[in-house]
């Protein structure tokens, strides 16, 4: 699980039946870094969204196989929102 920060939305002209209520969202992952203050990211990916994050916010994102865990029937996701995240605390 990452650290992803929410830079947009995606918009499809069109989907497979597989995606109903979901958002699908242009994050940047966390690097290392990041945690420390600079400005480290990952190249952006899509994160699928049942939670509802919005712009600007951090969420915890799954992905690769456990990323397709929160579906009754196998559905073609890569990347998940498994949570929104309020507030991180790090030490070194």
């Amino acid at each position: 699980m990452r650290i992803g920060t929410v830079i947009g939305r995606v918009t499809l002209s069109v989907r497979t039946k597989k995606y109903q209520g979901e958002r699908l969202l242009l994050t940047m992952p966390w690097r290392r870094e990041t945690l420390a203050g600079k400005e480290a990211y990952d190249p952006a990916i899509v994160v699928y969204d049942q939670l509802g994050a919005g712009l600007g916010q951090q969420i915890a994102i799954s992905e690769g196989r456990e990323a397709a865990c929160p579906f009754k029937t196998p559905t073609p996701v890569d990347a998940y929102c498994a949570a929104l995240v309020d507030e991180i605390f790090y030490k070194e």
